[in-house]
């Protein structure tokens, strides 16, 4: 004979208790507003906030702001802390709280001198000589970690991450084909495919003539700025809009291609680096193509 389940009917809930009730309704207005949270989100940003990376989306800078703005984020922050190592090394590390009606959350962002994005150089004989720890920019570093902290929390406390095409497609109209695409190789830079505008091989030159490949130089770099210029060609009499990127030891690239101005502007905001290739001419450093370095976690 098996054993009987014995069940007190004095222990079960009542189904109709009012706290059970209270419950499940607080959770299903939880859920539609975490719902109703990303479709207003991803309302807001349009094809030019979103870079495709492996195949997932990606956000930039300036479509965290967009969303930022909409939902009044609010946050308030620390006094960094500051690690110094025995070589001089040092990092800065914010933390803070983020808040949104009805939410908040803790989030951190940390930078470290050591990232090859801070090192400055000299030029000794043609040849590149990197300058001691002193020469690093300290509030450099400091604002980097602040960005990092900012990305962070805003995104975090709006429940954001991780989002899908599924997502942009149901709630911002926005497919995988309307956005730029990079691809990335397992180790550096390998098997990156160029970041370039959608049916264009090259960012075309002043002149509108393409640059012999053989003439072309390319860099890897941090970007400082990335500034706009609006003007009329005198000869079509045309308006046009040209984006100057200062790189490394404030060499200047020149292009009229927006994505790699968005790209650049990206860089500057997370503190990475970028790939140009560019050909020198009557005008200067003049883009051809451009991509973003991303690296890897470990």
């Amino acid at each position: 004979m098996q054993d009987a389940t014995i069940i007190n009917e004095e222990n079960l809930p009542a189904l109709a208790d009012d706290s059970l009730l209270r419950v499940a309704e607080m959770a299903e207005k939880r859920i539609e507003a975490v719902i109703k949270i990303k479709q207003m989100a991803l309302k807001v940003t349009n094809s030019g906030d979103w870079i495709d990376q492996s195949g997932r989306p990606y956000l930039y800078v300036s479509g965290s702001e967009k969303i930022a703005n909409l939902f009044n984020v609010s946050w308030q922050i620390n006094e960094p802390e500051v690690d110094t190592e025995p070589d001089g090394h040092f990092t800065y590390t914010f933390r803070g709280t983020f808040r949104i009606p009805g939410r908040s959350i803790a989030a951190e962002g940390s930078r470290s001198s050591k990232d090859p994005f801070f090192k400055k150089y000299d030029w000794v004989d043609g040849k590149k000589i990197e300058k001691p720890i002193s020469a690093i920019d300290r509030r450099d570093v400091r604002m980097a970690a602040m960005t990092n902290l900012l990305g962070n929390g805003i995104t975090r406390v709006l429940g954001i991450r991780n989002l899908s095409y599924e997502d942009l497609a149901e709630y911002a109209g926005i497919t995988k084909d309307m956005i730029e695409k990079v691809d990335y190789g397992k180790k550096g830079s390998e098997g990156k495919k160029p970041f370039t505008q959608p049916g264009k091989k090259k960012d075309p030159s002043p002149s509108g003539k393409d640059k012999s490949a053989k003439n072309e130089i390319t860099v890897e770099t941090g970007i400082s700025d990335v500034s706009i210029k609006e003007g009329i060609n005198e000869k079509t009499k045309k308006p046009y809009i040209i984006y100057y990127l200062k790189g490394e030891g404030n060499i200047v690239y020149r292009t009229f291609s927006e994505s790699f101005a968005d790209v650049a502007s990206q860089a500057q905001h997370t503190n990475s680096k970028v790939k140009i290739t560019f050909v020198v001419g009557k005008y200067g450093n003049s883009v051809t193509e451009l991509e973003p370095i991303i690296e890897e976690e470990s």
